[in-house]
C-alpha cells in the first residue's frame, strides 16, 4: 500500500514540476519574441532550447533558475544566439550575443 502511495506521490511531483517547466517555457518565449520585435530581429526556428536548471540562495530559500538558449538574426544571413534566464516567473537577465545592426 505504501509503495503504490509514493508512486502515485512522485508522478503528481513530477507531473507539477513538468508544468511549471512548460509554463516558463510559453513566458521566456513571450519575452524574446517581443523583445527581438523591439530589436528589429528575427527569432530563428520560433524555440527555445533549455540550457541548464541551477539552484541559488535568495533571502531565507532557494530559487530555481532557468536559462534557455535561442538564436535570432538581425539580417537574416547570419544567425546569433541569444540567452534568457528565469528566477520562477521573473526575467533574471536576457543577452544577447554581438550582431550586425540593420
Amino acid at each position: 500500500m505504501l509503495g503504490w502511495i509514493f508512486f502515485f506521490a512522485l508522478v503528481a511531483v513530477l507531473y507539477l514540476f513538468w508544468n511549471k517547466q512548460q509554463q516558463a517555457r510559453v513566458l521566456a518565449l513571450q519575452v524574446v519574441r517581443k523583445h527581438c520585435e523591439q530589436q528589429n530581429l528575427q527569432l530563428l526556428d520560433d524555440t527555445l532550447l533549455l540550457d541548464a536548471l541551477r539552484l541559488r540562495k535568495r533571502g531565507a530559500g532557494w530559487r530555481l533558475i532557468r536559462c534557455y538558449r535561442f538564436d535570432f538574426s538581425s539580417t537574416g544571413d547570419e544567425r546569433y544566439t541569444g540567452h534568457i534566464h528565469l528566477a520562477g516567473r521573473r526575467v533574471e537577465q536576457l543577452e544577447l550575443d554581438a550582431h550586425r545592426i540593420q
